[in-house]
């Protein structure tokens, strides 16, 4: 029997594997960076309400607006908390667009929480607002101003609406602030739903007993 000698040619395991080696190490890079990402998103957010907190408390009975730093472009305002769900968070004003990076903004053209009408408050919803979809009816809400005056407001209502069909009256009768963010709280990319909690004055030193609870949350 006579045999030819053929020469196999082995594959190269580098060039074949090569495409995919790149592809899985695109792969691991991307999800790393958006885990840096993410995470240094919430470190930023973590330790500027630090620096916020001593702001806020540096100033806190002197009078006129504080800078957290020389360079920002808004003021501390005042301490929004809940004792239930254990949060708290300075409020900033708003102005070039910079103050929601570092936490809750007030929305110019809304009165100030405690003056009548609706103030409004806005914040991201993977940081610092993300409390918001565990709030429910009845729950109560520290609002502290500059001067050390304390309010305490109720949560009537929230619901879900376009972010130009809002709702929100800001020359509404009564005392009233409205908190909100950005919606569904998982959502990876901005859409045009906003998470819109309303909540009411509940009692001052000057107004006297707690009104009635009247709303349920909407969904």
């Amino acid at each position: 029997m006579h045999r030819t000698n053929q020469r196999v040619e082995p594959a190269c395991p580098s060039k074949v594997r090569r495409p995919s080696a790149i592809l899985f190490a695109i792969i691991v890079a991307a999800g790393l960076i958006l885990i840096g990402k993410g995470l240094y998103i919430h470190a930023k957010a973590a330790i500027a309400q630090v620096m916020l907190e001593t702001s806020f408390e540096q100033s806190n009975g002197k009078p006129g607006p504080a800078r957290p730093w020389p360079w920002a472009d808004f003021t501390t305002e005042i301490r929004l908390g809940s004792d239930r769900l254990g949060v708290s968070d300075i409020v900033l004003s708003e102005a070039g667009g910079e103050a929601l990076a570092f936490g809750p903004t007030h929305l110019s053209g809304t009165p100030l929480p405690g003056e009548t009408g609706t103030a409004v408050i806005a914040a991201h919803r993977d940081t610092h607002f993300r409390w918001l979809k565990d709030l429910r009816p009845g729950d109560l809400l520290n609002v502290t101003g500059r001067d050390g005056n304390n309010q305490v407001f109720t949560v009537r209502s929230a619901r879900i609406a376009r972010n130009d069909a809002s709702g929100i009256d800001a020359n509404r009768q009564g005392v009233w602030m409205a908190l909100a963010t950005c919606w569904p709280f998982d959502a990876a990319t901005p859409g045009p739903l906003r998470y819109i909690v309303e909540t009411e004055l509940l009692t001052t030193p000057a107004n006297g007993p707690a009104l009635a609870l009247t709303s349920q949350i909407e969904r």
